[in-house]
């Protein structure tokens, strides 16, 4: 089954906070796995039915972090699939 935007069209996401999700035991960010399963295989399961295959189409992210709050890191499995760049907030001064 495949989803996405209206035929040659594309979705952007925008993912703020991009490191707040909490990281359990194991040293995992649930939404963040889920979120990289999407970019490396381009499909989810369906929750109800595993064997229902949903292929998402069209779709880019575009995300930030937060310098201030959460964790600092996403993982590097994620990480590899957005090109980064670090920017200062500017000053008064700046604007």
């Amino acid at each position: 089954t495949f989803y996405g935007p209206p035929m040659g069209k594309k979705m952007i996401f925008f993912i703020d906070d991009m490191n707040l999700p909490y990281i359990e035991t194991y040293g995992t960010q649930n939404s963040i796995a889920l979120l990289t399963q999407h970019m490396q295989y381009g499909s989810i399961f369906d929750r109800n039915d595993l064997g229902i295959r949903k292929d998402l189409m069209d779709i880019q992210y575009l995300a930030a972090m937060n310098p201030t709050a959460g964790s600092f890191e996403i993982c590097e499995r994620c990480q590899r699939h957005f090109a980064t760049f670090a920017i200062a907030m500017p000053s008064k001064l700046d604007l």
